[in-house]
């Protein structure tokens, strides 16, 4: 025998022989903090408030030291243990309640909304104590928080004899043998014996299952998509192409077993395309972009709309013109000054556009004739030639005219809004000596030869 067990003998005899002379061996039970109450455990049988002692009478005894505020503790004293032992408490403030399985409802007792899920931290300061746990596919159990908890509180539940069914999307209907509907997904579903049940969810095909006692819980399903799809578009009623034929008008319900290319068209806005398949979202989602109408509007109203040059009338304002690119336009009225202006497919989708008075708030046609008539008509200068009278112009300011005739003298004339809505000016014959008088466009002043 080795030293340590030779001195565990004698403790042994020492203690044998006080227990022989006096009938017990006490324990003193000290505790942090002090003034804690020593029950029996399993008993209200209180043995006294520490330090206390505690007389054990030839066998081991457990002992719980509570007190108000802290974490019960379990001692197990025994004549083999020191003459004073000292616990120390941990303050409790609250207690984490689990459960067997995780994640079980907890409900007050008597109450229908839900407090939370397990595990779950309670806080002692609540006037409830007393629960009722529930998990699907396991029986209710109706639990009392103690009041003097030793840690964390675990409750187990018991498994109902049924299988929880979860699918794959959830909220599938579940139907009994004869067609009468059961509940929704996830659910718990008798399995004392052999059951045959039908799931189905629309734009999924039905599955036939059986489940008996041998099943594993939870039985976990996923259904089986049927290429059944919804398209949808904003605006609604857009019409539904494929290959050039027309399907229908949004929403339009549609069975994609293969990749299909669908065109979505709608008045006034861009036509998209787009593939569907059996894949695709049960909802397939289409946002049609507005094409850039543009209503130009003028002040005053009522000039009329023209492209640029004036070559091409579109209307008159208030107008309504298609915009896709930079678009050059003019807005033209008589008395007002031409107003150029540029649309793209940015601008504002209402555009007013001001107008200008001409000089001396006048702007008219002025009819330019000759006598003799049949005369060139020219800027000043004789370079550029505007035209034969008789001649129309359009007149917003005062103007400088040459005309010229052969046989005949030069005119510079003017014109402006002012004018006679008719001109006729006389040209006076040339009586040079045989000389000719003609234009020289190159050297922009008369020539005689």
């Amino acid at each position: 025998m080795n030293q340590r067990g030779f001195l565990n003998l004698l403790t042994a005899l020492a203690l044998a022989v006080a227990f022989s002379l006096t009938g017990c061996a006490p324990i003193t039970v000290s505790s942090v903090p002090a003034n804690a109450s020593i029950y029996y455990k399993d008993s209200d049988k209180r043995i006294g408030t520490t330090p206390a002692k505690v007389n054990l009478f030839a066998n081991s005894k457990e002992v719980v030291v509570r007190k108000d505020g802290y974490f019960s503790k379990s001692l197990w004293l025994s004549t083999l243990d020191p003459k004073n032992i000292t616990v120390e408490l941990n303050r409790r403030t609250k207690v984490m309640l689990l459960s067997l399985p995780s994640g079980a409802e907890l409900y007050a007792k008597g109450e229908s909304e839900k407090i939370g899920n397990t595990p779950y931290q309670f806080n002692y300061d609540k006037p409830y104590r007393e629960f009722e746990i529930r998990a699907l596919g396991y029986e209710t159990k109706v639990f009392t928080l103690p009041e003097d908890p030793e840690g964390n509180v675990v409750v187990e539940l018991v498994r109902e004899p049924s299988i929880v069914l979860m699918t794959k999307p959830v909220h599938v209907n579940v139907m009994d043998k004869y067609g009468q509907k059961m509940g929704t997904t996830p659910m718990a579903v008798p399995a004392e014996k052999n059951v045959t049940l039908t799931l189905s969810q629309a734009g999924y095909y039905p599955m036939e299952i059986t489940l008996g006692p041998e099943q594993e819980s939870p039985l976990k399903l996923e259904l089986e998509r049927e290429p059944i799809l919804m398209i949808q578009s904003e605006p609604e009623n857009a019409i539904v192409k494929h290959r050039g034929v027309v399907l229908g008008k949004t929403p339009y319900q549609i069975l994609a077993k293969d990749d299909m290319t669908l065109e979505i068209s709608f008045d006034r806005y861009h036509t998209r395309q787009i593939t569907v398949s059996p894949e695709s979202p049960n909802e397939v989602k289409v946002q049609l972009e507005p094409k850039s109408y543009v209503t130009v509007r003028s002040s005053p109203a009522n000039a009329k709309l023209y492209r640029s040059g004036g070559v091409e009338l579109i209307g008159e304002t208030p107008v309504e013109i298609l915009v896709e690119r930079d678009t050059s336009l003019e807005l033209r009225k008589p008395g007002y000054a031409i107003k150029p202006f540029i649309l793209s497919s940015d601008s504002s989708r209402d555009v007013v556009v001001p107008l200008e008075s001409s000089i001396d708030g006048l702007e008219k046609t002025v009819l330019i004739d000759s006598d003799p008539s049949g005369a060139k008509v020219y800027r000043p200068g004789g370079a550029e030639l505007i035209g034969t009278t008789p001649l129309t112009q359009r007149v917003r300011f005062e103007r400088a005219l040459e005309l010229q005739y052969e046989g005949y003298k030069t005119k510079i004339v003017t014109i402006a809004p002012d004018s006679s809505d008719q001109i006729v000016f006389a040209l006076a014959k040339d009586g040079s000596a045989g000389n000719v008088v003609i234009s020289d466009p190159l050297l922009n002043i008369p020539s005689s030869f």
